[in-house]
């Protein structure tokens, strides 16, 4: 089927290692094949999903959206090499983000699920309970030789149990939904990294920094941005891996100082174009 046709791509240059240890894995979703949006612009958004793989633990930020399983079952076995997956922080409830839980715990049985999980024996009651370990804010599991992975409260929430994490080898912050960006429908761009990205995608008015949640209109939103200073402060950013995005190793001090001004402003700039 030409991908014109196809709402759920995926790149053939994944997975890719963005950086030792660490895994892009996923695809993209056309929003212009959707049910009912005939007539639609068909622009690309990415359904990402990353691996960390540390010296003694792995441990997988999101899921893939569920459409993509057929490639991310793949990817991920790729990427682990002959290792299991330890840990999965799905970071909330949308499709893209954990749809694919229950598949992959089936799949690594000795896998459990951490974050924000209250509620997710609800939608997969053939985990066993003690499988769904709930974590909060500043929480860590170890991956080996000093490496943790840090459960955080997200500052910028699309639900109220979206969760982001922190790599304190990598210096990695995922996200969740926040630091995407849209694309047109062009499937060479799928699999790119911020860096190969073409020069047309510098202005940002593409990228979609927290994400123009409603709630962000209507109040001001400079407390959130202090609140992230304070973070990167804590936990200093080298790399980004957005759920909506591609890594991001380069120029990230720069594009970090433009999403903050952005989202100051509260100008509908956070808007795609």
């Amino acid at each position: 089927m030409p991908d014109k046709f196809r709402t759920y791509i995926t790149a053939e240059q994944l997975p890719i290692e963005a950086a030792p240890g660490l895994f892009w894995l996923g695809g993209c979703s056309d929003s212009g094949n959707w049910p009912g949006r005939e007539g639609v612009r068909h622009t690309h958004e990415h359904c990402s999903a990353w691996l960390v793989v540390g010296s003694e633990k792995t441990l997988m930020i999101d899921t893939g959206h569920f459409a993509h399983w057929y490639a991310v079952e793949g990817q991920l076995e790729k990427s682990l090499a002959g290792r299991t997956l330890d840990y999965i922080l799905p970071s909330h409830q949308e499709i893209p983000h954990s749809g694919n839980l229950g598949r992959l715990m089936a799949k690594y049985p000795r896998s459990v699920a951490i974050g924000d999980v209250r509620d997710y024996h609800l939608f997969y009651p053939e985990v066993e309970p003690e499988r769904l370990i709930m974590m909060s804010d500043g929480e860590e599991v170890s991956l080996g030789d000093g490496e943790q992975f840090v459960i955080l409260d997200a500052i910028w929430k699309d639900l109220t149990g979206t969760m982001w994490g922190y790599d304190t080898r990598l210096k990695a912050l995922f996200p969740s939904d926040g630091l995407g960006y849209v694309h047109d429908h062009e499937p060479a761009v799928c699999g790119l990294t911020v860096a190969q990205l073409p020069d047309d995608y510098e202005p940002y008015e593409r990228w979609r920094f927290a994400l123009p949640f409603i709630g962000m209109k209507f109040q001001s939103t400079l407390p959130s941005v202090e609140r992230y200073r304070k973070l990167m402060a804590k936990y200093p950013i080298e790399i980004y891996c957005s759920a909506h995005g591609a890594p991001m190793t380069e120029g990230v001090e720069e594009f970090t100082e433009t999403m903050l001004r952005v989202i100051a402003e509260n100008q509908s700039s956070m808007s795609p174009s």
